[in-house]
């Protein structure tokens, strides 16, 4: 079929586009201004009849077009016609009963098309954060100022099985230097469900599914995978039972990249409508060694409890203890963080808002990767090796939907591998756009 402006001209009859002068920009670089066609065409493009080539921005009214081509012009003319004129109406069902199978198939390609569109999901955000610790006896004030970007694309597989990606970025604003947080793919796998039982395997963080002591130990990537077991129990109760296994690189595991950190453990959860509590043991092991302290067998145990009050309050309490210390200064083997939230800021609610305020002891062995953004760092190890004590506060609120900010502030005290115990400073703050 010869794609002439005849074709144009005739679909142009149809959304009543023949009768109307219609001054706009040049919508295609081949069809000037002085063209005959060009009122046509240009409406045409105007009201979604024809599109043209993105490609170079052009028509081609004198191309061959295929009947597939011709039928997509007769659809979105079809969606622009006015039922009300007889006429106009009878020459789209002329039209229609010409490419009916075209249309019937183009119908099919574009279904198929929206429901795999509809497997897969995109967010993510792009952040600013600024970091200033110091203290007494500390040495230089440490400062962070960076950018982040991540994108996530969770996948459905099919009705039992979906899968999950993650790719971070971010730039230092100070030596405005890039790096790719977990060489980009920070995390990579897939989920699936036999009846109430989770699984999941590959690169992930276990705490986003089933979180150990509320974050106070275990909030990192791991390479392996998680099991949860679920039970629904009386007074919209759920009981579950998790189990870890896996390794990981990262430092705050006492782990670096040559020697990987296995990790092995599990714990018990409950949780109803304003208690919840938990119950687990973790076994992290390497052949890393400090001050005469292997890390092939390292153990740490906990247990955590949650209650909701009314009116938003909800009152964290979480204990966890290794089975050795580092045997320098008084660094202690466990580690605790109590906690009352208030409400918090949702990014779908503008002028939403939250705050809390807690107390927190942080120690190597005991809460090895902790959630908590207040948790300090004052050593050139790489990973944190001192004893942290204190209190914290912070407040978040979103300015406008999909926007948040956060500051939170630690004082209190560090106990180095040293012995010394050094006043200590902590202000966070970061601005989140959440796509």
């Amino acid at each position: 079929m010869k794609k002439t402006l005849v074709s144009a001209l005739t679909t142009a009859l149809v959304v009543g586009a023949a009768s109307t002068t219609f001054a706009a920009a040049n919508p295609f670089a081949d069809v000037p201004a002085d063209h005959w066609a060009y009122d046509a065409v240009s409406e045409l493009q105007a009201k979604g009849v024809v599109n043209g080539y993105a490609v170079d921005n052009t028509f081609r009214g004198n191309q061959n077009m295929t009947r597939y081509e011709m039928a997509q012009i007769v659809a979105k003319a079809m969606a622009k016609v006015e039922t009300g004129d007889a006429a106009t109406k009878a020459m789209v069902d002329k039209l229609a009963a010409e490419f009916r199978d075209e249309l019937a198939n183009l119908g099919v390609r574009m279904d198929n098309l929206e429901a795999r569109m509809d497997n897969v999901k995109h967010s993510g955000f792009i952040r600013y954060r600024y970091v200033k610790q110091g203290g007494d006896g500390l040495g230089a004030t440490n400062t962070e100022n960076w950018m982040r970007f991540r994108l996530n694309s969770a996948v459905k597989i099919n009705d039992k099985v979906d899968g999950f990606a993650r790719v971070e970025w971010q730039h230092n604003l100070q030596d405005d230097q890039n790096t790719a947080r977990g060489g980009n793919i920070q995390q990579l796998w897939v989920h699936g469900k036999v009846g109430t039982t989770d699984i999941y395997a590959g690169k992930e963080n276990p705490v986003d599914h089933s979180a150990f002591l509320h974050g106070l130990v275990f909030d990192k990537e791991i390479s392996g995978a998680q099991v949860i077991f679920n039970k629904a129990v009386a007074k919209n109760g759920k009981l579950s039972w998790t189990i870890d296994a896996g390794q990981s690189s990262d430092e705050n595991f006492g782990g670096n990249a040559v020697a990987q950190t296995k990790i092995l453990g599990t714990h018990v959860g409950y949780a109803n409508d304003k208690f919840d509590a938990n119950l687990g043991v973790y076994r992290f092991s390497n052949k890393m060694s400090l001050n005469g302290i292997g890390f092939d067998n390292w153990v740490t145990w906990g247990v955590g409890l949650g209650y909701k009050f009314g009116g938003g309050f909800y009152l964290t309490g979480d204990y966890s203890r290794a089975n050795k210390d580092l045997n320098v200064g008084g660094v202690g083997k466990d580690a605790y963080n109590i906690q009352l939230n208030y409400k918090g800021a949702k990014a779908s609610v503008p002028k939403s808002w939250g705050a809390y305020v807690g107390y927190q002891k942080l120690s190597p062995l005991a809460s090895p990767a902790p959630t908590y953004d207040t948790a300090i760092d004052y050593n050139d190890r790489g990973w944190i090796l001192d004893e942290t004590k204190g209190w914290k506060v912070g407040v978040d609120y979103t300015f406008m939907k999909n926007i948040v900010g956060s500051i939170q502030y630690f004082d209190g005290k560090v106990t180095s591998l040293g012995g010394n115990k050094d006043k200590a400073r902590k202000f966070f703050g970061q601005l989140t756009f959440s796509f």
